[in-house]
């Protein structure tokens, strides 16, 4: 027979005592738990007005005692099954993040409950927190949510964690708090912009290169990285997008619609050949390569090099992402299509329109169907 709980009154709260699964040292053992149900009061003024909480926590027990994992401490969980996933399955970069988020936001918060134990409040009181805590936008807190609803994913689809469906994730409910602020606006690079800096950088090859490779090629910043010199095709005019590189990690595209071919025009064709003959026309390695040979770091190239010459010349410096968004506003605005934009960038239509579209002004097939639309209106 299923057990049924023990409910009792203690001063002015009610609690529930109960027999339940605990992961010791590996080992499932079972133990006595007690929880608080609610307040003594009106509402829950005898055992029996308590039978609903009851009979829904212990549906709860029972369910979790058919996955004996979810048992587990949720640090022990996340860190010795679900992050090594992560690792194994998500790119360097991916992983890293997740540990980043994981130990920042989440870890300090749940030391005190097992898998089974965080439900939808669970998650939005943390996210809550967070939100206060640190001053976190809609973005950040949504990232937050979306790692614990990666997490909960993975277990449920295990068997780890009680659930047959995505609307008992835990995280899926969970909703962003009004304390989250709202994200700062990112910004395109103008023509204007692009034109300066590559005329500030003539001097420095490596530097100019870089800026011009995002800029005309739409390249995140870990492709150009990854870029070599033996596949850019000269007489197609095109170079292949085959690795990503992160830190000192060569891997894959950050996703398959990734690799793809790059135009080189002219413009971007000129710049590269002056970094070729500075490095004394090699027959492959990679483009953007240090001394070593090893694919120079953009960020300390920029710390050292980019910002202090563009700040010498009055030029504002916005980030290399700046100039992938100035390349996906400029492919959207020549070519009308969202389409031809995010394969441009290697990413959806989704996030190409949400992340990188930056428009200055009316879009032109928005403007060509408006005015064919509302044309002959007044005579």
């Amino acid at each position: 027979m299923a057990q049924q709980g023990f409910v009792f009154r203690k001063g002015g709260s009610w609690f529930l005592r109960y027999r339940d699964n605990f992961n010791v040292d590996g080992r499932i053992i079972r133990k006595q738990k007690c929880v608080r149900l609610a307040d003594y009061g009106d509402r829950y003024h005898c055992a029996g007005d308590l039978d609903e909480l009851v009979a829904e926590k212990m549906s709860g027990v029972r369910e979790a005692a058919k996955c004996p994992q979810s048992s587990q401490s949720f640090i022990e969980y996340v860190e010795g099954t679900w992050l090594p996933f992560a690792k194994r399955s998500k790119e360097p970069s991916t992983h890293a993040g997740y540990r980043s988020y994981w130990m920042r936001y989440i870890r300090p918060r749940v030391e005190k409950y097992a898998l089974r134990d965080i439900t939808v409040a669970v998650v939005s009181s943390l996210m809550e927190d967070v939100a206060m805590m640190h001053s976190l936008n809609t973005d950040t807190v949504g990232k937050v949510r979306s790692i614990l609803s990666g997490i909960f994913t993975y277990a449920m689809g295990k068997g780890h964690f009680p659930g047959a469906s995505a609307a008992e994730n835990p995280a899926s409910c969970a909703l962003i708090p009004e304390s989250a602020t709202e994200p700062k606006n990112t910004v395109a690079a103008s023509r204007a912009e692009v034109r300066a800096t590559l005329a500030a950088l003539k001097a420095m090859p490596l530097e100019r290169a870089a800026v011009a490779l995002i800029a005309f090629g739409g390249f995140r910043p870990s492709e150009a990285r990854g870029l070599r010199w033996e596949e850019w095709d000269r007489k197609k005019k095109h170079i292949a997008v085959r690795r990503a590189v992160w830190h000192r990690i060569v891997g894959d595209t950050k996703t398959p619609q990734s690799v793809r071919f790059v135009t080189v025009k002219d413009d971007l064709r000129e710049i590269l050949l002056v970094l070729w003959r500075s490095q004394g026309s090699p027959l492959g390695g990679y483009i953007l390569a240090g001394r070593k040979g090893q694919p120079v770091v953009l960020d300390n190239l920029t710390k050292r090099h980019i910002r202090p010459t563009l700040e010498k010349a009055g030029i504002a410096w916005h980030g290399f992402y700046s100039l992938r968004r100035f390349h996906g506003t400029e492919v959207r605005m020549k070519s009308k299509s969202s389409e031809t934009m995010s394969k441009a960038l290697g990413n959806s239509k989704a996030v190409a329109d949400k992340h990188y579209l930056k428009p200055t002004e009316v879009l032109p097939d928005v403007r060509e169907a408006v005015n064919a639309a509302f044309s002959g209106l007044v005579q």
